[in-house]
């Protein structure tokens, strides 16, 4: 049965890693159904164990070790760094800024003050709030797999669609921001792979990156406005993204068209999933 179990995995393990992830990570929800009443939550680390599995089961101890190597890789172009840091702050304040010129209420100076904080905050929000569980496994196993027989650019997209309906929960709880939110996550998750792929494949760079969104986006930004100024400040976050995906696209031949190598950690299979 086991031996089963381990050949279906190896055959599909971007599937299999799909089929784990959501349950895990949903399971807040998934028990609301049933019993109405419970704390509801996405849990950012479902990703992350599921990823986990997929590689002992299909890698052993060996390609537990070889995952765990590419998520510890950190050789890169200081430029790069730069990029993953300083790219979702300049997203943040243009979208701070065009809000405001579009009709937001101007946040109070005192939401400003707060700002030597994040440099706590930034450690605080890749451990708890969903980096660290995401990256190891939607670029570093998905994304990883998935690009090994299509561009990155086609990969990112393809796995940026179910991280997209992943994130659902989240989405559907926000009137008015699923639309935003997908244009959103699936051209951050272009911006992630051409990071990831510029990097050589080091999962740092859009670990780094998504923590970066995540704290400036969301602990900077995120109070500063309410109602509909909310849901703009994300359409407009995700139209910077957007056109950043599509520059990154079209400037760099390779992202469109070169396959990867193989995903760490598991053999290279004849399936895409």
């Amino acid at each position: 049965m086991f031996t089963r179990i381990r050949q279906l995995v190896r055959a599909h393990p971007v599937a299999t890693f799909y089929a784990l992830a959501f349950p895990l990570s949903w399971r807040a929800y998934l028990v609301a159904w049933v019993h109405p009443g419970g704390e509801l939550g996405l849990d950012p680390y479902g990703p992350l164990i599921a990823a986990v599995a997929v590689t002992a089961l299909a890698g052993g101890v060996r390609g537990l070790r070889e995952w765990a190597r590419g998520l510890l890789r950190w050789r890169a172009a200081p430029w790069l760094y730069a990029f993953a840091l300083l790219f979702p702050l300049l997203v943040t304040l243009l979208g701070i800024g065009a809000n405001i010129a579009l009709g937001a209420r101007p946040p109070p100076a005192e939401t400003w003050r707060s700002w030597p904080s994040l440099f706590i905050v930034f450690p605080l929000v890749m451990v708890l709030g969903g980096p660290l569980g995401e990256e190891p496994a939607w670029r570093g196993l998905a994304l990883a797999r998935v690009s090994e027989r299509r561009s990155m650019l086609q990969a990112s997209l393809l796995v940026g669609v179910v991280w997209f309906a992943w994130h659902l929960p989240l989405l559907l709880a926000r009137p008015g921001e699923l639309v935003p939110g997908f244009i959103g996550i699936l051209s951050a998750s272009v911006v992630f792979a051409w990071l990831y792929q510029e990097s050589g494949r080091a999962v740092l760079l859009p670990l780094l990156m998504h923590t970066a969104q995540n704290t400036f986006g969301g602990e900077l930004a995120g109070p500063m406005f309410s109602g509909a100024d909310v849901t703009r400040l994300s359409w407009l976050r995700g139209g910077f993204y957007l056109v950043t995906a599509l520059v990154l696209a079209l400037r760099d031949r390779r992202f469109r068209t070169a396959p990867g190598a193989a995903a760490p950690g598991l053999a290279p299979s004849r399936t895409l999933a």
